[in-house]
C-alpha cells in the first residue's frame, strides 16, 4: 500500500539521521576519553576508522532502540499534528494498519540487533582492544620526543634528551608516582637505552643502561646504581588476556552463566536490549495517538523522557544484580517488563478505538 510506503520512508529517513548522529556522538565521547592514550602516537586515519568500526556493535546496542523510539515519535507526532492520522481512520484504516510501518521497522531492527548483540559485539570489542594496543604499543617510540616531557603513560612522566634512532635514546629521566603496586614514588636517570613493546600484554619496556634509581620514603631516601635496568610501562588498557564480560563470546557466557555474576548480567543485557526495539515499536505509535497533536518537538522531548527512564531502570537493574539483591535475569529485564506492560496496555486501548465507518 502506497501510504505504508510513505510512512516507512519517513521513518527510515528519521531513523538513519538519528542513528548516524548518535553513532558519531557516542564514538566521540569514548574517543575523547582515549585521547591521552591514543593521540600523539603516530595514529593515522586508518587507525581511527578501524576503532570507529569496531566500536559500532557496542554503540548500536544502545543507539538502535533509542533511534527507533525517537524516529517513531517524530514521524507519528508530525502525522498527528497534520491530522493525517484522523484521515487514515476516516478512510477505514485500523490502528494496527496505521502502526504497520513502525512495527515492520522495529521487527527488522530487532533481528539485526540480536545478531549484533550475540555475534558481533564480543568480536568487535576484542578487535577494538587489539587495535588500540597496536596503536599505542607498537608506536610507543613516537610518544617520546627530544627535549619534551611525556605523560602519556599512567602515573609516569618521561623526559628524553636525545633520540638517535626510532627505538634508541641517550639521556633519560623517568618519574613514577606511587600507586597500588608502588608504595613510594621513584625517579630514574640513565645514560642510554632502547624501547621495546609487547602488543598482547599491552606493555612497553624501556631498557636503560648505566643509571641511578632514587626513592624517597617518609624517613629516608635511597639511591641504587645499575648497569642495566628494564622499566615497564602500561598503556592503562587491560591486557588481551584479561577479557572483560563484553569481550566474551555469547556461547561462553551461556556456559559460565552460574560461575560469575558479571557474566550472567552481560548475557541478560545482550538478550534484553534487542527486545527493546519491539517494545518501542508498539509503544511509539500508540503513545503518539493517545497524546494527540504533539508535533516533532513534542515527540522528540517525550521520547527522550521515556529513554531516560528506560536506561535508568536498566542501570539500576544491573547494579542490583551485581550486588546480589536480585537475579541477573530480573535485573536485566526490569525495563523491558515495565515498558512492555505499558506498551501492551496503551496499544490495546488504542487498538480498541475503532476507525470511523464509511457510509
Amino acid at each position: 500500500m502506497i501510504i505504508h510506503r510513505l510512512v516507512l520512508r519517513e521513518l527510515l529517513g528519521n531513523f538513519t539521521v538519528i542513528i548516524f548522529s548518535m553513532s558519531v556522538i557516542l564514538f566521540m565521547d569514548k574517543f575523547v576519553r582515549l585521547t591521552r592514550l591514543f593521540m600523539g602516537k603516530g595514529a593515522d586515519l586508518i587507525d581511527i576508522v578501524k576503532l570507529f568500526l569496531y566500536m559500532q556493535p557496542s554503540i548500536l546496542l544502545l543507539s538502535v532502540p533509542m533511534a527507533i523510539l525517537i524516529a517513531i515519535f517524530l514521524t507519528y507526532g508530525r502525522m498527528s499534528t497534520d491530522n493525517e492520522t484522523v484521515v487514515m481512520k476516516a478512510s477505514g484504516m485500523s490502528f494496527l494498519g496505521i502502526s504497520r510501518s513502525a512495527i515492520m521497522l522495529s521487527t527488522a531492527c530487532f533481528v539485526l540487533l540480536l545478531f549484533v548483540s550475540l555475534y558481533l559485539l564480543p568480536r568487535g570489542t576484542q578487535s577494538f582492544k587489539h587495535t588500540l594496543h597496536e596503536t599505542i604499543v607498537k608506536k610507543a617510540s613516537l610518544t617520546f620526543e627530544e627535549g619534551t616531557f611525556s605523560d602519556a603513560f599512567r602515573d609516569t612522566v618521561i623526559y628524553v634528551k636525545e633520540m638517535y634512532s626510532k627505538d634508541r635514546f641517550r639521556g633519560i629521566f623517568v618519574y613514577q608516582e606511587a600507586d597500588s603496586s608502588l608504595k613510594y614514588p621513584v625517579a630514574i636517570v640513565a645514560e642510554s637505552g632502547e624501547i621495546s613493546s609487547n602488543v598482547e600484554e599491552g606493555l612497553v619496556t624501556i631498557s636503560m643502561n648505566n643509571g641511578l634509581i632514587h626513592t624517597v620514603t617518609d624517613e629516608r631516601s635511597t639511591e641504587i646504581t645499575f648497569s642495566k635496568y628494564d622499566f615497564l610501562l602500561t598503556t592503562g588498557v587491560e591486557s588481551m588476556a584479561q577479557a572483560k564480560p563484553d569481550e566474551v563470546k555469547t556461547l561462553d557466557l551461556w556456559n559460565k552463566y552460574n560461575e560469575s555474576v558479571s557474566l550472567a548480567v552481560e548475557l541478560q543485557r545482550r538478550l534484553a536490549l534487542p527486545f527493546a526495539c519491539l517494545i518501542f515499536g508498539m509503544l511509539g505509535p500508540a503513545f503518539s495517538n493517545r497524546v494527540g497533536k504533539i508535533g516533532r518537538l513534542g515527540g522528540f522531548s517525550l521520547s527522550l523522557m521515556i529513554l531516560i527512564v528506560y536506561y535508568i531502570l536498566l542501570v539500576m537493574g544491573e547494579g542490583l544484580s551485581k550486588s546480589g539483591k536480585v537475579s541477573p535475569f530480573f535485573g536485566g529485564w526490569i525495563p523491558n517488563i515495565v515498558f512492555g506492560i505499558i506498551a501492551m496496555a496503551i496499544f490495546y486501548y488504542t487498538y480498541k478505538d475503532k476507525p470511523i465507518k464509511r457510509a
